[in-house]
């Protein structure tokens, strides 16, 4: 068996592995290991690539240094076997090559990834946030390696389930976001700007491959096997769909009454003042957070009512205190 083809075996292995470990239901070091396997993962893929390009030369592989008469040797561990190249550098020279086929939003990805895995030390403290926004580097991550394992190596890869397990069953998982990064310690403050700096490259928005990848997971009625999901959006060259009211205020169920009661329930030091009134008004210029309906829609005079979503609640969460559970 060629070397390349070995290594790339082994890579899938090593994925296979990241994402068994991740997506076992109690396991506290999850994102930890997995950032550690995909990493691997990768390594072992791109010096698979390295070798196939390089005519299955595992000398191709090493790092030299040049001796004193102007020849070269390769450079040796402790144990004095030779030293390869590492994952960035390959990943770097790959980025460099345009007919290799991996992207810069795919490089930045991977180093978004290896810097996850430099850091899990210091993810004493880990939130729903924090995990997220691995979650999404993760399974972009995912996504490029299948595309490049296949694209290289034509390799079957359809007896694996390559994916990860959402966690969005924890409530506000997928929208989660916290007010202030300030209570982080310093290093994940600094991990999570990086990540940012990252996800900001213009390249992104043209490219195949993805440096992060939101997950967004909606649970429907079993028998409701017409479900199409769908986002509200006032762009007029969006693609029409039919939606049924009932359907849609499934999605904005509390009245005004209903969101004011719940947050005197949620809160110790709510009242419905005119602060609370200003950010109200506020949150309703945006569809995400409320709608309006009217008793006849063809008479723009007929009676309204407007309908909240109830992820409004954790727009509130960022202005008011939560009460404390007995």
């Amino acid at each position: 068996m060629p070397l390349s083809t070995d290594l790339a075996e082994k890579s899938v292995h090593a994925a296979i592995s990241a994402i068994e470990l991740y997506n076992k239901p109690h396991f506290l070091y999850r994102e930890e290991a997995f950032a550690l396997l995909m990493t691997n993962a990768w390594e072992l893929l791109l010096k698979a690539k390295w070798v196939l390009d390089h005519n299955e030369e595992v000398e191709s592989l090493y790092e030299y240094k040049e001796t004193s008469n102007g020849a070269k040797t390769p450079k040796t561990n402790r144990s004095g076997n030779p030293i390869s190249h590492g994952a960035v550098y390959l990943a770097a020279k790959l980025k460099e090559d345009k007919n290799s086929g991996l992207e810069t939003a795919c490089y930045d990805n991977f180093l978004g990834l290896i810097e996850i895995r430099d850091n899990a030390a210091h993810f004493i403290n880990k939130d729903l946030y924090l995990g997220r926004r691995i979650l999404e580097i993760g399974t972009a991550s995912l996504r490029n390696y299948l595309s490049l394992a296949i694209d290289w190596f034509q390799l079957d890869l359809a007896k694996y389930n390559f994916f990860l397990m959402p966690i969005s069953f924890y409530h506000g998982f997928e929208t989660v976001e916290p007010a202030t990064r300030a209570h982080y310690p310093e290093q994940i403050q600094r991990l999570l700007t990086y990540l940012d700096e990252l996800e900001a490259n213009p390249e992104e928005n043209e490219a195949k491959q993805h440096v992060s990848l939101r997950m967004e997971t909606k649970l429907v009625r079993g028998k409701d096997t017409s479900a199409v999901a769908f986002r509200w959006t006032d762009d007029p060259t969006a693609p029409a769909i039919t939606v049924r009211e009932e359907d849609l205020l499934k999605n904005y169920p509390l009245t005004y009454r209903e969101l004011a009661n719940s947050l005197k329930r949620r809160y110790e030091d709510f009242l419905e003042n005119k602060e609370f009134h200003r950010l109200r008004k506020t949150l309703e210029k945006d569809t995400k957070w409320a709608i309006v309906r009217q008793l006849h829609p063809a008479n723009p005079k007929s009676s309204r009512q407007r309908f909240y979503n109830t992820n409004i609640l954790k727009e509130f969460d960022k202005h008011y205190q939560k009460r404390k559970k007995p």
